[in-house]
């Protein structure tokens, strides 16, 4: 799989920032207030996409009658599954008009498919990449017909194994496409469940690039994500958490999410890189505090010179103590001084 992609001009790659994503796919609620109102939080934030979803109930349920649960800010809310995603919708033309609204602030939009109708309407809007739910990875079809298209595409992994990982990126192989991002997620309140190190694995066993949803409002495991190597993070937003529906109660609010990007940015910049380099700042620390060998009492010339009579002292200002075992035995060419600094022509 290649490790390095390009959504919209701008490159997802271990070595450019980190791609942040706001995931509102389902907390605009479909409301096209709202939704602009979500955009605009993006581009002040300085985050690079905002994600929807394209729901088409009717292609992806055959049991109408299941009750969905989920919390809110005044507890929890059970709702019919079908009934509540035929709300989240926008027709086609109310579609194109959020485009137009994004791209005019420079805001990268594209959206979970789920369905045939929602790859055509990602194909009517020219949309330049497409995120795949965990909770399609055995529809095989699906993944064929978007990975034709030849577009980037991103991945959950939450419910899956190494086997069905292997599966679809060798099925999007088969089609041409090795454009992927393995997103890992997870769905447990338990911290030893997490498995945050499946981002460098997934990086190592597939050779792709990685990122990270966030299941909840906290930062600490999107800055693990981000340590262990993580080059997309999805992150919740609302307008405000008091909002009816779901995913409200667990996404930041505008000021929050863009305190957020804010923070990954600076956690991505003190990653640095894959080697040992002494900031500026430490090597002007360096000087005043590494040592240099002095005479540790005043010394004849013609002396030879002996263990005790040299020291290491700071600052860093002569010859460095790791030659020490050079210096003793040799013979002072001149009277030396305490704590003066020894220089190699003085022995």
């Amino acid at each position: 799989m290649k490790n390095k992609i390009e959504i919209a001009q701008r490159i997802i790659a271990e070595d450019q920032p980190i791609f942040i994503i706001a995931e509102v796919g389902v907390t605009c609620n479909y409301d096209m207030k709202i939704t602009k109102e979500l955009i605009d939080v993006v581009r002040e934030s300085g985050a690079d996409a905002a994600k929807f979803i394209f729901w088409f109930p009717e292609e992806i349920i055959s049991d109408k009658s299941i009750i969905y649960s989920y919390e809110t800010s005044e507890g929890k809310r059970f709702e019919n599954m079908f009934e509540m995603l035929n709300k989240l919708r926008f027709t086609l033309d109310q579609w194109r008009e959020i485009k137009r609204y994004a791209d005019e602030r420079n805001v990268i939009l594209f959206s979970t498919v789920n369905s045939a109708s929602g790859i055509e309407f990602a194909e009517e809007l020219s949309l330049d990449a497409y995120k795949l739910s965990s909770w399609d990875f055995n529809f095989h079809h699906l993944w064929r017909r978007i990975a034709a298209l030849g577009k980037p595409m991103l991945i959950d992994t939450g419910p899956v194994t190494t086997l069905d990982v292997a599966k679809v990126l060798n099925l999007m192989k088969d089609e041409g496409n090795e454009k992927s991002v393995l997103i890992h997620c997870f769905h447990t309140d338990k911290a030893e469940e997490y498995n945050m190190r499946a981002i460098p694995y997934m990086r190592k066993a597939f050779n792709t690039l990685v990122g990270y949803s966030s299941k909840d409002r906290n930062d600490e495991t999107d800055i693990m994500a981000v340590a262990l190597g993580a080059v997309v993070l999805e992150k919740r937003l609302t307008m405000s958490r008091n909002l009816p529906g779901h995913h409200h109660i667990i996404s930041k609010e505008p000021d929050e999410f863009a305190q957020y990007v804010r923070m990954i940015r600076s956690v991505h910049d003190a990653l640095g890189e894959f080697d040992l380099m002494p900031s500026p700042a430490d090597l002007s620390e360096r000087k005043k505090w590494f040592r240099h060998i002095v005479a540790n009492q005043d010394i004849p010339a013609g002396t030879k010179l002996t263990t005790e009579m040299l020291e290491g002292k700071r600052p860093e200002d002569g010859i460095s103590p790791e030659y020490l075992d050079f210096i003793v035995g040799r013979v002072t060419k001149r009277d030396l001084k305490y704590n003066q600094a020894i220089r190699w022509d003085d022995v």
